[in-house]
């Protein structure tokens, strides 16, 4: 993760970013140079801007968003639900208690059943589990019986997918408060992937 600020203060930009845990250092940097060409491309002229990619966050604002608390849902994707599954629930909520009590990045999995979670690496532990748990709640709440579900909060995401269900490309998915959500075909690290996701542009004011 990191951080920064320009100077002077009457033109302070605030910037920021972060990949996903687990990903290795040189497809990190990969990752970052995609989100920061396709930002300019996506969300151009603009005061703030935020991208996130499969595997890492970019964002930048005209105002100080470092290290504040901030748990609005951004996007949800949920895959199409299946009939109740006792065992299915079970082993869902033991992993996504587990993710709760992350403090950055963590991955579980209970049977056939799999997940990770991450907060932004500018929140405190506390404001981290702070923001897992309503991701977490979001998830249960807005999903339902979906075995596999999105949901990305301005500073955390949760993840969680059943055995052969973590491509969620027949699922449906809402585009919340407004925000515009951008599906792209990228490459990093010379894989080719599915780019989820959104990208939120605060359009300059008109003088």
């Amino acid at each position: 993760m990191g951080n920064g600020t320009s100077t002077p203060p009457e033109a302070t930009v605030y910037g920021l970013y972060q990949c996903r845990g687990d990903l290795k250092t040189t497809d990190c940097s990969r990752c970052i140079e995609s989100a920061v060409n396709q930002i300019s491309l996506v969300c151009p002229y603009t005061y703030g801007a935020s991208l996130q990619l499969e595997g890492c966050y970019v964002r930048y604002e005209h105002i100080d968003f470092l290290g504040k608390l901030d748990t609005s849902i951004w996007y949800k994707k949920c895959s199409k639900s299946v009939n109740n599954d006792v065992e299915f629930f079970k082993r869902r909520d033991d992993v996504l208690a587990d993710l709760q009590t992350a403090v950055s990045f963590k991955v579980s999995s209970s049977g056939f059943v799999e997940g990770f979670a991450q907060c932004l690496g500018d929140l405190t532990p506390a404001d981290c589990t702070t923001c897992l748990a309503e991701a977490i709640a979001k998830l249960k709440n807005l999903c339902g019986s979906a075995p596999a579900a999105d949901v990305f909060l301005a500073q955390c995401y949760a993840r969680y997918w059943a055995s052969g269900y973590y491509d969620l490309t027949d699922s449906s998915h809402d585009d919340q408060v407004g925000k515009t959500v951008a599906i792209i075909v990228g490459v990093v690290a010379g894989l080719a992937i599915l780019i989820v996701f959104l990208s939120i542009c605060r359009r300059a004011m008109e003088r």
